[in-house]
């Protein structure tokens, strides 16, 4: 595996400009895209999940692409370059952005989602509601990667609860 690259100039961007704040609102009855948007409610861009096979995303200028990899991997994509690692167990999968491991738990029963650098103290934290299409998310603007993470675990969140649901 090559080391990933730096997380796209837009990407970047879009951190900044949200503030570490994110807002997710699911589009129709479905729940298999959602709509993303500041701490105003402005639309700022989609995440449209294909179930556990990955997910599109656009922002603006920003696009990536989430795709299995393996039995338990994902990576995301973003201008065509891997910005994004995961493996291990689905609720606390070891994430890997711009070659800085982010540790990461999940929980399907509460809806949440937390990751970070130091296990400690997660910088990065997804809350859903629970019907699972409504989300909120902080993150620190300042770390680059943190967005993508973030946007990651959104996916994960979504995509675990909706198989768990359907297979129950």
């Amino acid at each position: 595996m090559c080391p990933m690259q730096k997380v796209p100039e837009p990407w970047r961007k879009h951190s900044k400009a949200l503030a570490g704040h994110l807002i997710a609102r699911a589009r129709g009855l479905l729940a298999s895209e959602f709509v993303l948007m500041d701490s105003e409610g402005l639309e700022i861009g989609r995440l449209d999940i294909h179930g556990p096979t990955g997910a599109e995303l656009k922002a603006g200028d920003a696009e990536a692409r989430i795709e299995r990899g393996g039995r338990s991997s994902y990576r995301m994509l973003s201008s065509g370059v891997e910005i994004l690692a995961s493996t291990g167990d689905a609720t606390s999968p070891e994430i890997t952005s711009q070659n800085r491991p982010y540790a990461a738990k999940l929980s399907l029963l509460r809806n949440t989602a937390e990751a970070g650098p130091a296990e400690p103290n997660p910088t990065i934290r997804i809350k859903g509601g629970l019907t699972n299409r409504n989300y909120e998310a902080s993150f620190e603007p300042g770390d680059e990667s943190s967005l993508p993470v973030a946007l990651f675990l959104l996916y994960r969140l979504v995509s675990l609860r909706r198989e768990a649901y359907r297979t129950g």
